[in-house]
Parts: C-alpha cells; sequence; structure tokens
C-alpha cells in the first residue's frame, strides 16, 4: 500500500495503526498524508526502512502487535 492507495485493506491498516497507538486516524480507506506519516513513524521505530510504503515487512510487523 502507498499513498493514494484506497480501500478495504487501508481500512485495516488504518485501524492497526490507531489500535497500536500510531493515531489518531480517520480509518476512511484513503491512504493521505496522515496515514503515510502514521506509517513512517512505525516504521522509524520498528526498525525498518522508512518509506511510508505498506509491503511485505511493515505488514508483517504490524499484524504481530497486539
Amino acid at each position: 500500500l502507498t499513498f493514494n492507495s484506497t480501500g478495504e485493506y487501508v481500512k485495516h491498516l488504518q485501524r492497526r495503526l490507531n489500535f497500536i497507538n500510531y493515531g489518531p486516524l480517520a480509518a476512511d480507506g484513503i491512504f493521505g498524508v496522515a496515514t503515510e506519516e502514521a506509517v513512517k513513524k512505525f516504521q522509524k521505530f520498528n526498525d525498518l526502512t522508512v518509506d511510508g510504503i505498506v509491503g511485505p515487512q511493515t505488514w508483517e510487523r504490524l499484524e504481530s502487535l497486539g
């Protein structure tokens, strides 16, 4: 998932980020600036590549929490 992506996967991403305290984000299914910044913060904190893109490594780490 990347900036400007939309849909149910983005909603799931936003809910996960909110759940693990990287929000508050509107779970609107739109990967905008706020979602991208939250992803980058999550990536930085978890020693992942900080690119704002939710690829396999970022998804795996997100799903492993909570």
